[in-house]
């Protein structure tokens, strides 16, 4: 076990693979370091691949009066000084968008990709926030339990198992604050600011994400010139999760065309 010990904080963190370019992965707010399951076992024959517990999840709860989710980016920053690693890629899903849109607009020398799947970071300009109100207005009630929302109706229907592997994972965050998405969805960067840093990024979505909306992906992809934007079938928030397969070659196939 392994922890980088900041400011009294301590972040747990697993350090896998070989020679390759560094990669973090952060995950969402319904996950913790064992959500790459599917991931890290394929991309570590390539890459350095780091995961990590986030600030409030997992081995990794916030120290009283800390920053919660504010810390994010600076801890993915911290982390990496740590490791002693001057340049990665940022790979997250849902919450770990957040902190790659504060570590790159900080310090964008220090990443030769992004991947912002199934998340936007909270990126934003007055166009996309117009379109996420009318997007939230038009979507249907979410379940009431976080992980459920998380996948995608036809995943939650082929894979019962899977599912339940699902929940037993985000069960194991409890010291995760309950007001952590309104504290999350306080935090906005501009988009321009992103943009501007001219980090290579893929926008990575899902027909059934009801949490953060294919259109939502797709727009913010369109103001962050030289993006890509990939859009998955039949997966939910999770898609990493929920169609690994998939997930695994549309990202390896990016990280591969900018590693360095």
């Amino acid at each position: 076990m392994a922890f980088m010990v900041k400011d009294g904080f301590r972040l747990y963190y697993e350090d896998t693979g070989g020679s390759g370019p560094a990669v973090l992965f952060l995950h969402g707010a319904g996950g913790n370091h064992l959500s790459w399951w599917q991931q890290v076992p394929v991309f570590a024959r390539d890459y350095r691949c780091i995961t990590a517990d986030q600030r409030c999840f997992g081995q990794s709860p916030d120290v009283p009066g800390g920053p919660g989710p504010a810390g994010l980016a600076t801890d993915a920053l911290a982390l990496l000084e740590h490791l002693g690693i001057a340049r990665a890629a940022l790979v997250a899903q849902s919450m770990g968008g957040w902190a790659i849109a504060g570590a790159v607009t900080r310090a964008p020398e220090r990443f030769w990709a992004a991947v912002m799947a199934n998340t936007v970071g909270n990126l934003t300009n007055p166009a996309i926030a117009e379109l996420r109100q009318r997007l939230a207005a038009a979507s249907p009630p979410r379940p009431p339990v976080l992980w459920q929302a998380a996948l995608g109706e036809t995943f939650r229907k082929a894979e019962p198992v899977r599912s339940f592997l699902y929940a037993q994972i985000a069960g194991l965050n409890i010291s995760a604050p309950p007001d952590i998405r309104e504290r999350l969805f306080r935090l906005t960067t501009p988009v321009e600011y992103y943009a501007r840093a001219g980090v290579p990024t893929l926008f990575l979505t899902s027909d059934e994400d009801g949490l953060i909306r294919p259109e939502l992906s797709e727009m913010v992809h369109q103001h962050v010139p030289g993006s890509r934007f990939v859009r998955v079938k039949d997966a939910g928030h999770s898609t990493y999760f929920e169609q690994p397969d998939v997930w695994n070659r549309e990202v390896g196939a990016f990280l591969k065309e900018h590693a360095r």
